[in-house]
């Protein structure tokens, strides 16, 4: 059987020795590839290239063991059978988690184990439970949960609860095969049943998760994806998180992200001339204007701040709180044209200053009524009532929640709280007093 995201799974798992294997956690323990009794590296790499290219070419377990035979002679038809049903196993239930996690129709999992004489008293006790797919039960529970495990979880949509579902059961004396009923609902089962009992803990011998491994990876473990050539296969499984890891690849978020800004810059532009029509009723839309750099996230987070996400976002009531009448009036409020170009100021701005008295940060251009000053106020982590539900209102959003899929469980978010002119000479006198300090630029 030839499963895309299993192989991906199987391509990205890093090879290393038994001895090292056994220091990992058990969520990372899903990220690695080894063989007990065997020492050498450089084997265990062939063994996993050899799984990984029988698995594309459609070839059976048997022909697959034939060709690791010739290279590891030593070892049992039982030790590397073992070994195959347990590493295929979990590149499969890998692929399957993220295939999942991807698909918003799916609410729910139900654990489903082989029931014949070869079933353990665990994957017994487990079969048929019913759960929410981000239930914490998973974490733990995931199939594959022991050597020579063959369960696997099926999806279960909300539509689903309540009906029956048949299956095969194997009579354990006769092997002779039989139809079975159970009816899906949420289980009930506590974790902690299983744990306090002897013979099921015992059986219990994985324990972890292919999804949760992504955000344990240490660096240790990259070093060797590098020098096995493999990083780009742990970035591909791991594309929906990668944001988290903090790597080479955080660069590349960032790229990815910045096309996302420079392709959504029309569309902002027809937003602000929309907000500013006769007509236009605000009820607090949300847009994503900008992203907090790396290099001055560090700063920020250097003045006691830790941004919860990178990414900036402005409503239409801040829009046109900006642009009220006193404030035109004054000479302190941007011009359409400049307001169109927010997103620019954001990413290509003067300067970047921290506001020490409001701990806001402030970010600083050139205006077109010289000597004056554009200042764009952006406030970290304001809790905005609604977020996900506005997130999920607004088209531009889906575009950075495909390579920033943590975004879905912020709550707190960095909000752009007011824009206007000051004069050059007014801000200077602000960083002499010390109430401001410049992060990055010069004022000009």
């Amino acid at each position: 059987m030839k499963f895309e995201e299993a192989i991906d799974h199987l391509k990205s798992m890093i090879p290393m020795k038994k001895e090292e294997f056994n220091k990992l956690s058990a969520h990372l323990k899903y990220r690695a590839f080894t063989i007990a009794k065997v020492s050498s590296e450089d084997l265990i790499n062939k063994v996993k290239q050899i799984y990984t290219k029988t698995l594309e070419e459609g070839k059976t377990k048997q022909e697959t063991l034939q060709e690791v035979h010739k290279i590891l002679p030593n070892l049992t038809a039982n030790h590397l059978s073992i070994h195959y049903n347990n590493n295929v196993m979990i590149a499969y239930n890998a692929g399957r988690i993220k295939h999942f996690k991807d698909n918003k129709a799916v609410q729910y999992l139900i654990y489903n184990a082989i029931l014949d004489g070869h079933t353990t008293n665990l994957c017994r006790k487990l079969h048929g439970t019913v759960k929410p797919k981000d239930d914490s039960f998973w974490d733990k529970f995931y199939p594959p949960n022991h050597h020579n495990c063959r369960s696997i979880v099926y999806p279960v949509h909300k539509s689903q609860l309540g009906k029956k579902i048949s299956y095969v059961k194997a009579d354990e004396e006769t092997g002779k095969l039989q139809k079975e009923e159970i009816k899906i609902k949420p289980s009930k089962l506590n974790p902690k049943e299983i744990l306090k009992d002897k013979i099921l803990s015992q059986e219990f011998q994985f324990r972890g998760n292919p999804e949760k491994a992504i955000y344990e990876i240490p660096d240790s473990l990259i070093d060797r994806a590098i020098k096995y050539g493999i990083i780009e296969d742990l970035i591909k499984t791991a594309k929906d998180y990668f944001c988290k890891i903090k790597l080479s690849t955080e660069d590349e978020c960032e790229e990815n992200i910045k096309r996302i800004f420079i392709k959504s810059k029309e569309s902002f532009e027809d937003f602000i001339q929309e907000v500013l029509s006769a007509n236009f009723k605000p009820k607090g839309r949300l847009k994503p204007i900008g992203w907090l750099s790396k290099d001055l996230r560090e700063l920020i987070k250097q003045k006691g701040l830790n941004p919860k996400t990178p990414l900036i976002v402005i409503n239409d009531k801040r829009i046109i709180h900006s642009i009220r009448d006193i404030k035109a009036v004054k000479g302190a409020s941007l011009s359409i044209e400049e307001l169109k170009k927010l997103p620019d100021i954001l990413e290509n701005p003067e300067a970047v200053i921290f506001d020490k008295i409001h701990q806001n940060i402030i970010y600083v251009s050139s205006s077109i009524e010289e000597p004056k000053k554009n200042k764009i106020v952006v406030e970290v982590n304001y809790k905005l009532k609604k977020l996900k539900k506005l997130i999920k209102q607004e088209p531009e959003f889906k575009d950075i929640l495909e390579v920033y899929q943590e975004l879905e469980n912020v709550d707190n978010i960095n909000v752009v709280k007011t824009m206007g002119k000051l004069k050059k000479e007014d801000l200077i006198q602000h960083i002499k007093s010390r109430e401001y300090e410049v992060l990055k630029g010069k004022i000009h």
